[in-house]
């Protein structure tokens, strides 16, 4: 994709991450389709928009029509859809013990199967295009997920670059490039209390993974070393001077990221290396005697 403008369709544009997104994208000349489940917050919260350029769409996620109906509206007004960022989610902690099934349950709903509703109900759209870009924003924690008391919200990651790699392999063919975007930590209200929930239920003995919680909240929001306006230039870049060749299926942004991504990555290896001869002794024996 060239420099021209671009048409956007965002998740979970009135707060965080997407709505820099999108009042960046709308100063620089491109076009947006932004959803939230309150309209009324992301039309305050999206500054000096013409209506042109701006749409606002009142969308649950988890409801597929509701999902089908905004991208449809987003194509009669714009004609098209360039770029699909899928930002809508939330955090929860907790340790898995204290994770009940309907807190657990809630946080899959919103950070994978609402973002899965997009990618269905999206695809018809671009496949016809032969064009777009899906960008679906994980986390470090969605390729990292040793963090105590993180499990659920990292496991919602998971899914996500897992379903990411599949989904690029079924839309390359029609010239759809799709990645997903492993941010560390970025300076958005993502840790307040109304992105990020914990579990009702808290048992003494995990008070070390309650601690991390605790930093998170007091410590670590508001002192994010990452700027979402540049992570933002980052994606820009990607989405206009990237073939379909080159898309890189995960984009780990951020130092911190990048460190986290690599020790888990020297982690592998040395596992991958240590285990390796045990690993490879599985195959039945007529095999084994084929391969010799």
């Amino acid at each position: 994709m060239s420099q021209q403008s671009l048409v956007f369709y965002i998740t979970g544009a009135s707060k965080g991450l997407g709505k820099v997104f999108t009042q960046r994208l709308l100063e620089k000349g491109h076009k947006v389709a932004a959803t939230s489940r309150d309209t009324d917050q992301l039309k305050s919260a999206i500054t000096n928009a013409s209506d042109d350029a701006f749409l606002p769409l009142k969308v649950d996620l988890v409801n597929e029509q509701s999902v089908s109906d905004s991208l449809a509206a987003a194509v009669a007004k714009f004609g098209r859809i360039d770029v699909v960022i899928n930002n809508a989610g939330f955090g929860i902690g907790g340790t898995t013990e204290e994770m009940s099934d309907s807190e657990l349950r809630q946080n899959f709903d919103i950070n994978f199967f609402g973002l899965v509703n997009v990618l269905r109900n999206v695809a018809p759209i671009l496949r016809k295009q032969a064009s777009g870009f899906v960008l679906n924003i994980s986390s470090i924690a969605g390729f990292v997920g040793h963090y105590p008391g993180f499990g659920a919200y990292c496991a919602t990651k998971f899914a996500v670059d897992g379903i990411t790699e599949g989904y690029a392999a079924e839309l390359q063919p029609f010239g759809v490039r799709v990645a997903t975007i492993n941010p560390g930590y970025f300076r958005t209200d993502f840790l307040r209390a109304e992105s990020f929930l914990t579990t009702k239920i808290k048992i003494d003995a995990y008070e070390a993974a309650h601690k991390v919680e605790e930093v998170h909240r007091t410590q670590v929001h508001g002192n994010q070393q990452g700027d979402p306006a540049k992570l933002l230039d980052v994606i820009l870049h990607l989405v206009q001077n990237t073939s379909i060749e080159n898309v890189p299926l995960h984009l780990f942004v951020g130092p911190d990221a990048h460190t986290h991504a690599k020790d888990k990555i020297a982690r592998l290896n040395k596992d991958l290396d240590t285990w390796e001869t045990l690993a490879k002794s599985t195959n039945h024996d007529d095999v084994v005697a084929k391969q010799q």
